[in-house]
């Protein structure tokens, strides 16, 4: 980890200790950097022992995904922290997933290509990304049926039962002149834009799009890109970018995960307005004697269904 992204993260555990209560104490559960990408997740101290099975991947697209991917191992209510520097070389994903208690969640941290006219690049990058067997298989089928959904083994992330993917995601807003989106902005027609926006437009167009997976909640803020540093001017450069919404927060997971709120936050150190979600998740806790009770009782119920209707087709036979 570099120098700065160490600065991040000791800057961050310093502003949870001074503005969380003495009694929900926070510890640092995994950081992940690549070139310009990093996360950093947290969860309560008290919440730490229900963690578990912690395994973390990067995945890298940008020239040509020419390094490669790294998997690493660790033993070991939770905070997300990700922090995006644009770059060639930080295009792709981070990957962390682990156990809580007896569920699976899987954290995706991407940064998909720029530019206004890279639609099919991105929703590649998308693609490369979540059909990536790059996490480490779970062998033993029980384990499997436990924790991961659609017969996964974990070693994908749509075979984790919570998914969380976000960031720069590089999105643009499609056939409209600058001038008419400042406009749309400024009259707050936020309908009129989303309308245009390639996510979206992805989503409900193409049959194939690795996203259809994951909702969005409802976006209700300005778009986040690009701004003068410093200012609320939209970028007054030579290049005259348009705005949109680059920044983005998607989920999986039904009945398992509700995000409570979905909004920007204004501060100016970047040509990005930061996005934050606040989400509720519901996790299972499994109690295996119990477990084979049941079990037991449905094998019974089957058998006598299954008596039943081989004896009716006997008689019909007959």
């Amino acid at each position: 980890m570099s120098r700065q992204y160490r600065d991040w993260r000791d800057h961050l555990v310093r502003s949870i200790e001074d503005h969380m209560p003495a009694n929900e104490s926070y510890t640092v559960l995994h950081t992940a950097s690549m070139v310009g990408l990093f996360s950093c997740i947290f969860v309560k101290t008290s919440s730490r022992s229900r963690i578990g099975s912690l395994h973390a991947v990067e995945i890298k697209r940008g020239m040509g995904g020419l390094h490669g991917n790294k998997v690493g191992e660790f033993s070991i209510p939770i905070f997300l922290w990700w922090f995006i520097h644009s770059s060639d070389l930080s295009q792709g994903a981070l990957i962390v997933r682990f156990r809580f208690d007896d569920s699976s969640i899987c954290l995706v941290n991407c940064h998909l290509a720029a530019g206004q006219t890279q639609t099919m690049h991105r929703n590649n990058d998308i693609a490369a990304i979540l059909e990536s067997s790059t996490l480490p298989a779970e062998h033993d089928s029980t384990l499997c049926s436990n924790l991961f959904v659609g017969g996964g083994d974990g070693s994908m992330v749509l075979d984790h039962e919570i998914c969380i993917l976000n960031g720069d995601l590089n999105y643009r807003i499609d056939t409209m002149s600058r001038d008419v989106v400042l406009k749309a902005i400024q009259n707050n027609n936020l309908l009129k834009l989303l309308e245009r926006d390639q996510l979206l437009v992805s989503r409900k167009k193409n049959p194939a799009f690795g996203l259809k997976a994951f909702v969005e909640s409802p976006i209700t803020f300005h778009p986040t890109y690009k701004y003068d540093i410093g200012s609320s001017v939209y970028d007054s450069s030579e290049k005259h970018r348009a705005p949109a919404w680059c920044d983005r927060i998607l989920y999986r997971g039904p009945g398992k995960i509700k995000q409570m709120d979905y909004r920007r936050h204004e501060l100016k150190i970047s040509d990005h307005r930061p996005v934050t979600g606040n989400f509720k998740l519901r996790v299972k806790s499994i109690i295996p004697a119990q477990r084979e009770k049941v079990w037991q009782q449905c094998q019974q119920r089957f058998e006598v269904v299954r008596l039943k209707v081989e004896q009716e087709a006997k008689y019909e036979i007959e």
